[in-house]
């Protein structure tokens, strides 16, 4: 059995880690429809033009994870948020492309009937070194801890 004065402060630890939206907590209700720089989304090669209509389509799009606000709002809120960054990045490409606002709107429109992930994003552990059983290409790798203290 753990004390409690040793399980507390770890505790604490990982609701501090574990907080779904840090951002959200430090910035004001609308500060996402002013952001013009999304962590992950690479703008380089667009033009003025280009990047205004990724703004619109971001701030007027809406995300498909299950959390009910625009593509920019959910970049800003949560940036781990997969769904509205392969959004984000799909607008990008798609401007790249040469498509109109409308399109990639219509784009958008038809991926939000798409249902919302039921797993997060996986998650990359080094396993060099560990002990392994089965074929070294799985599709899947489970990893299991333990400790016996």
């Amino acid at each position: 059995m753990i004390p409690i004065r040793t399980a507390l402060p770890a505790a604490l630890f990982l609701l501090a880690i574990e907080m779904p939206f840090p951002a959200a907590a430090q910035t004001d209700a609308a500060s996402w429809q002013k952001e013009t720089q999304f962590a992950g989304l690479d703008q380089n090669g667009l033009s003025p033009a280009q990047k205004s209509t990724l703004l619109n389509v971001l701030r007027t799009g809406s995300c498909n994870c299950g959390c009910t606000m625009k593509v920019a709002e959910c970049r800003v809120k949560d940036p781990r948020c997969g769904r509205s960054r392969g959004l984000s990045a799909t607008v990008v490409r798609e401007l790249r492309e040469g498509k109109s606002a409308d399109a990639i709107l219509a784009d958008l429109a038809k991926r939000m009937n798409e249902a919302p992930p039921l797993l997060e994003e996986p998650v990359p552990i080094p396993i060099n070194g560990a002990p392994v059983k089965g074929a070294a290409n799985a599709k899947i790798t489970l990893v299991e801890f333990s400790d016996f203290q």
